[in-house]
């Protein structure tokens, strides 16, 4: 849900624009940043699923650890307190 998508941006982007004419490196750097930015939108996207259908948190961090999508604790938790103080 997470990774597979964004080796794929990664991929695309840099074959995208290094048929446009841009050299490796800088497809390359492109493509990493694109990739950087859907993993982000795709990280929170995934975090709310599972938040959404009631999976606890500790284990939601301990799957996206396994998946080596998550892997700081902070990021499934602060959404909880952040949350609450706008019910």
């Amino acid at each position: 849900m997470v990774n597979l998508p964004v080796t794929l941006v990664i991929i695309g982007t840099i074959l995208i624009t290094s048929t446009i004419g841009l050299g490796w490196a800088l497809s390359c750097i492109i493509g990493s940043g694109t990739g950087w930015f859907a993993w982000g939108k795709l990280i929170d996207k995934w975090k709310n699923w599972g938040i959404e259908n009631d999976i606890d948190r500790n284990r939601l961090f301990k799957l996206g650890k396994i998946g080596l999508i998550n892997f700081y604790r902070h990021r499934i938790f602060d959404t909880e307190t952040k949350n609450d103080q706008q019910d």
